[in-house]
């Protein structure tokens, strides 16, 4: 028999029959150049896949059909190292077994202990009593008054709010809702915004790897500049996905603010912090950044976790302007940033109206304008973007800046409507 004919009859390719002719565990006749397989070939190939079928490595395998080879397959030498050859595996496959069956029990457990907290349901989230400090009118600033109040364990479930310039918003499931702002979010093209396992199917672990390398330098400027934050506003357009790494930091004292225009979403991440944060302090809006109802200079912290690009395509305006007569005196700024670096003709191909938010030095001017005052800048590096959810930015090198900046005492600063005109 031929070596195609021997390998087709074991199912095997004829290079894995001349790899086993060159390490020897093959040992044909062979005549002009050519291997003939007899019938002590086929019973040396059937008991080296049996071998094989045991687990036994190659140099194994050659050892036992050396032995076999010199003393026979009865022999004292061949049984005995048959033998130790298959105690040794017992005791590799035990070994092997206990690791797969502690690494069975401790999945066990963490699938038991996710599955039990989902059917507990979590817990409810409102709007904290305490928080009703910081609310204020968004037209007049003035007082807000609030009835037909459902309250929980010191927080509003359900409630009517009203001013006395015409100002109204509810409370409903615990979200502070805007009627005038609540709207269905999607992307610029009408597309409806993706889910993160369809964001994850589509994106590069490199792409992603520079935007968590980015929420990892804004909480590290956030723990640098400030030690106890009572009110956190974060600027996120996914809602929640900034919070997610940097729970496990938040003081437990802190208020950490979120906000979307989008009911289903705010929804959502309020359905998902309830499920597996135990973090309490939570204020969820439905509102527009220029309609946030809450008062000037009182809060401690604000995030703009890429939310300046969104912010000034819908409303043509730099959104930490919107949002700085809420941060209290000496209140800290914080921002990431993609941009182009220098004067790069990528940008060209932006809209006209964004260029300007992917220009790092704008950016830093716009800051200055502001009266903040930048702290701390770290540049990440350049990535290529291949987010199919960012087409303005999509093949094009793309830098990641974070800075951190303080607001500046009230001497120092512009009248906001001013600086708005100036930015414009």
């Amino acid at each position: 028999m031929r070596i195609g004919k021997f390998a087709s009859k074991f199912k095997v390719t004829r290079d894995t029959v001349r790899h086993y002719l060159d390490l020897g565990l093959l040992n044909p006749q062979k005549k002009g150049g050519q291997y003939f397989f007899g019938e002590e070939d086929l019973a040396d190939m059937e008991m080296i896949l049996g071998f094989k079928g045991l687990g036994f490595s190659l140099a194994e395998i050659l050892k036992l059909m050396s032995c076999k080879r010199l003393t026979g397959v009865n022999s004292e030498e061949y049984r005995t190292l048959y033998l130790s050859l298959l105690q040794e595996k017992k005791n590799s496959i035990d070994k092997e077994v206990q690791r797969y069956l502690e690494m069975r029990a401790k999945i066990k457990g963490i699938i038991d202990l996710s599955s039990n907290r989902a059917k507990k349901g979590g817990k409810t989230l409102g709007f904290p009593i305490a928080a009703l400090s910081i609310l204020a009118c968004p037209l007049c600033q003035g007082r807000l008054n609030i009835s037909d109040g459902k309250i929980k364990a010191n927080m509003i479930l359900k409630a009517c709010i009203h001013c006395a310039c015409g100002y109204s918003a509810l409370i409903e499931d615990g979200i502070y809702m805007d009627p005038k702002s609540v709207r269905k979010r999607t992307l610029p093209d009408g597309r409806k915004w993706p889910t993160r396992k369809e964001f994850l199917a589509l994106v590069s672990p490199q792409y992603i790897n520079m935007r968590y390398k980015a929420v990892d330098t804004v909480i590290e400027m956030m723990q640098e500049e400030m030690d106890n934050p009572g009110y956190i506003l974060a600027l996120d357009p996914c809602v929640c996905l900034f919070l997610m790494h940097y729970i496990k930091y938040l003081p437990a004292d802190a208020t950490y603010i979120l906000n979307e225009v989008d009911p289903e979403k705010v929804g959502a991440a309020k359905k998902e912090i309830e499920s597996n944060y135990d973090h309490d302090n939570f204020a969820f809006f439905c509102c527009d950044i220029d309609r946030l109802p809450i008062a000037r200079k009182t809060l401690d912290i604000v995030i703009d976790y890429f939310m300046t690009k969104r912010h000034a395509r819908e409303k043509d305006s730099f959104v930490i302007a919107e949002v700085l007569p809420l941060l209290r005196e000496q209140g800290l700024v914080v921002g990431a940033y993609p941009h182009f670096k220098g004067s790069s003709k990528k940008a060209f191909s932006l809209p006209a109206n964004l260029r300007k938010y992917y220009d790092l030095e704008e950016l830093q001017a716009m800051y200055g304008e502001l009266a903040v005052e930048e702290k701390e800048g770290i540049d990440l590096g350049a990535v290529l973007v291949d987010n199919p959810y960012e087409p303005e930015l999509l093949d094009k090198e793309v830098h990641f800046h974070v800075l951190a900046g303080r607001v500046a005492a009230v001497s120092a600063q512009k009248p906001v409507q001013l600086v708005k005109e100036a930015l414009a």
